[in-house]
């Protein structure tokens, strides 16, 4: 969104008489979020590792609604992240990179907002957008996040049911500050389309959820998803969640992209027992064509088999275990820690269904619950990865976040 579009909501609701303007100011919410970041990827031929360190700050202001038939709202964001590592020039998925000066940019900032509009349990949001939603998903796992724009409105009028629908115009990635088109990263020809419509249905009945999306990507896709959760409480320390997800892609309208034929089948099932919890999960691609994926690192984490590997390529079978371990009601309470090994095979090649990729995680998130270092937490990922039709790499990221709400 446009700053001076910014600028004329404001206005707009600045002309507002005081009764109408009272809830619109009093239930106003800020949020001030710093993180602190480092990133690393260690090649195993030594000659492209990349590397990035950075500090940023949002700032977040939610205005509460309006007192009118109507209701309205403006939720206000500014996003600034500064490189505190010497530029290599190069890509390094975390900052701007300029492809024309070969250059990396030392800052970077996102400014958004959205105006909203309420009536009973139904809003209306135009402006900019940090979805996370089953058939496009924001990217939060380097520095600044993903963004897009269009328009979003969700209902939850009818009794355990929301209903969800978008169109979605331009996306920013998370290492940009511009906005574009939308467009496949594993694309044949990177064609640009006008939008990314979409509209679904989130049902809860007791301890199941049902959901199904239909996603018009125009003139290059559609995508039905629909996921079953199960969740059972044997007693107050055993507990299990079982999901099943299912993505079914294929090309329309003019085909920009030509042929996209992609099928995605995945379950994963968590047990937890007291502070440990094990996981399990499994997933299959078959079709013609790989898994088409949104550019500009715009991530598909309900392929459950998602991490620093994709595990979506054509014809591709992959399965992961885990181990998480929570440290509540210890010493240690406010760490947690996830060891998780993935493995992939029957990837198509040139050669053959012969391709493999693997790797193993180990995570570590502490969040500190002492009154004076309330909101400060930190992370640390390690990754593994090995690819047979790729480069092996290891990956190190930490992270320093604190959260202030006003």
């Amino acid at each position: 969104m446009k700053i001076q579009n910014l600028v004329l909501a404001i206005m707009a609701f600045a002309c507002l008489n005081s009764a109408t303007q009272a809830a619109f100011i009093e239930d106003t919410k800020g949020q001030i979020y710093l993180k602190n970041f480092y990133f690393d990827r260690d090649y195993s031929d030594q000659t492209t590792d990349l590397s990035n360190w950075s500090q940023a700050v949002s700032l977040f202001v939610n205005s509460g609604y309006t007192d009118t038939p109507i209701q309205m709202g403006l939720d206000l964001s500014a996003r600034y992240a500064y490189r505190l590592s010497p530029a290599k020039d190069i890509v390094d998925n975390v900052m701007p990179y300029d492809e024309y000066d070969h250059k990396q940019a030392q800052d970077q900032l996102k400014l958004g907002g959205a105006i909203k509009l309420k009536y009973s349990n139904t809003e209306l949001k135009i402006g900019e957008f940090t979805p996370k939603l089953p058939i496009v998903h924001t990217d939060v796992a380097m520095q600044l996040p993903t963004t897009f724009l269009g328009g979003m409105i969700e209902s939850t009028d009818i009794k355990n049911t929301k209903i969800t629908a978008g169109r979605l115009t331009k996306v920013s990635g998370r290492n940009a500050e511009d906005y574009s088109k939308f467009q496949l990263s594993n694309g044949t020809t990177k064609a640009k389309t006008d939008a990314l419509n979409f509209i679904g249905a989130d049902y809860d009945y007791k301890d199941q959820q049902f959901r199904y999306f239909f996603a018009d990507l125009e003139n290059i896709y559609n995508q039905h998803f629909l996921s079953y959760e199960y969740r059972h409480a044997f007693n107050e320390n055993l507990r299990l969640k079982s999901n099943f997800y299912l993505f079914d892609t294929y090309d329309s309208g003019d085909s920009l992209e030509g042929n996209i034929d992609s099928l995605a089948l995945a379950t994963i099932h968590m047990l937890t027992y007291g502070n440990h919890t094990f996981g399990a999960g499994y997933k299959h691609m078959s079709g013609d064509t790989k898994f088409p994926l949104l550019a500009n690192w715009v991530p598909q984490l309900y392929l459950a088999n998602w991490s620093v590997g994709t595990y979506m390529q054509q014809d591709e079978h992959s399965w992961q275990i885990r181990y998480d371990y929570d440290f509540k009601e210890t010493p240690f309470n406010g760490l947690k820690s996830t060891l998780r090994y993935y493995y992939g095979d029957n990837i198509k090649t040139a050669t053959g269904n012969d391709g493999i990729e693997k790797e193993l995680d180990f995570i570590l998130n502490y969040e500190f619950s002492q009154s004076k270092l309330k909101g400060f937490s930190l992370s640390w990922l390690i990754a593994d990865y090995k690819n047979s039709t790729s480069k092996d790499y290891l990956e190190n990221r930490l992270s320093a976040t604190y959260t202030l709400t006003f």
